[in-house]
């Protein structure tokens, strides 16, 4: 990735009013956060975004990503993510997640950088999500 790229990338940001002094923080909105109850809200409403875990394999059979039957759940560990984008598709939302939303959130910003456009990012990861959903 080009320092070009990652330039081009944040100058599109409009971070000006993503800290006010004194005021809510708004970063997840900025960064292209959902949280848990969003998703959950999401769900409920029959909607059905690709969920993208970005975790290892390992990570994943000990604590799996609990989904909603017939949501699709790729499992595409992120040092693996460039070469495997074919795999993510680019016409519905795509939900990235992880243990603690730490690589989920490069993997948003590097599939910004590769041109999707409706990808957001699990706050709080896995755990977060399971405890909402137990």
């Amino acid at each position: 990735m080009s320092v070009e790229l990652v330039r081009e990338y944040f100058q599109k940001m409009d971070l000006r009013n993503s800290v006010p002094c004194g005021g809510d923080v708004k970063i997840p909105a900025v960064v292209g956060f959902i949280f848990p109850e969003q998703l959950k809200e999401l769900f409920d409403k029959g909607e059905k975004p690709f969920i993208l875990d970005v975790r290892e394999e390992c990570e994943v059979q000990k604590m799996p990503f609990k989904a909603p039957e017939g949501v699709e759940v790729k499992v595409i560990p992120i040092r693996e993510l460039t070469d495997r984008a074919n795999e993510i598709p680019k016409d519905k939302p795509v939900i990235t997640v992880c243990n603690f939303a730490i690589r989920a959130t490069m993997a948003k910003m590097a599939l910004d950088l590769m041109g999707y456009s409706n990808v957001k990012v699990l706050k709080g990861g896995v755990e977060q999500w399971n405890q909402v959903n137990s």
